[in-house]
């Protein structure tokens, strides 16, 4: 055994879809040892159980307590706590990692890489495709790749010279604040091709709204505090653009749901944007 990786999965009622990850990690065709370390934030839908049903079955499965505080950094922190793996990765218990995730990773980590992240495949409920996005995104800070938080990686190290996840990060912005912290602390985020990962969007529109809201709020924050070290503001010529498209998604979509998801979406991100911008006494909207 060459190295021993260890998945953490912050989980908060996840007993649905779970055993489907679970089952796909499980599964994985990899050279090194690895675990799977799931951190429930305070589940009340019998996930725990899941969890101690798969490790009584394989030992590689194990569950902790992470329900102090609620909120997925606060998990992923646990969940690292009590990891033995010197490489890390993190997925979410709603998705799915696909053939060959596991092996991709690892070859990472062996050439060296301090920070990775792998691609998603988004898809709706009804399991149709609505993209398939590159494992490091650079539209929100160009000059800083940062990877998504359901795809994922790190070196032990970088956790531990880090500090964590910071949790006053909850539901926007979360794992973009350690990536980036990374980047600027000498640890450049890696895309990682063959990694990929089924992601499962939101269903309905309350859902999406909710989820866009906080990545709104999470986009001012990440602003207010990265913004001494180059992070670019929106420009502010963008938002009556941005409203017009959205209202034009929603009004004049149809029955085409994918076209009203991203004009819910895109109002509910800069709505989101405002808040944020006044709870932390800036503009980034």
């Amino acid at each position: 055994m060459t190295a021993l990786i260890s998945v953490v999965i912050p989980c908060l009622n996840g007993a649905r879809d779970l055993p489907r990850q679970l089952d796909a990690l499980l599964a994985q065709e990899v050279d090194a040892a690895f675990e799977v370390v799931v951190a429930d934030n305070g589940s009340g839908d019998g996930s725990r159980d899941v969890v101690a049903a798969y490790g009584a079955r394989d030992a590689r499965v194990r569950g902790v307590d992470a329900s102090g505080v609620r909120g997925i950094n606060h998990a992923r922190n646990a969940g690292v706590r009590h990891a033995r793996g010197e490489f890390v990765l993190l997925c979410d218990c709603d998705d799915e990692v696909q053939p060959g995730w596991l092996a991709a990773m690892d070859r990472a980590r062996a050439a060296g890489h301090a920070c990775v992240g792998g691609d998603l495949i988004r898809e709706l409920p009804d399991g149709s495709l609505v993209a398939r996005e590159s494992g490091v995104e650079r539209v929100t800070w160009p000059d800083v790749p940062r990877p998504f938080g359901a795809n994922c990686g790190f070196r032990r190290e970088v956790w531990e010279r880090l500090g964590g996840f910071d949790e006053s990060f909850k539901g926007g912005g979360d794992e973009s604040d350690f990536f980036y912290r990374a980047h600027l602390a000498g640890y450049p985020t890696t895309a990682v091709r063959g990694a990929a990962i089924r992601y499962a969007e939101r269903d309905g529109f309350r859902a999406i709204a909710r989820q866009y809201f906080n990545y709104g709020k999470g986009r001012a924050k990440l602003y207010r505090k990265f913004q001494e070290h180059g992070m670019p503001r929106p420009a502010p010529w963008r938002l009556p653009l941005v409203v017009a498209g959205a209202l034009v998604f929603i009004l004049l979509g149809g029955r085409n749901g994918r076209q009203r998801r991203r004009g819910v979406g895109l109002l509910a991100n800069r709505a989101g944007r405002l808040v944020g911008s006044w709870r932390e006494r800036t503009y980034c909207v």
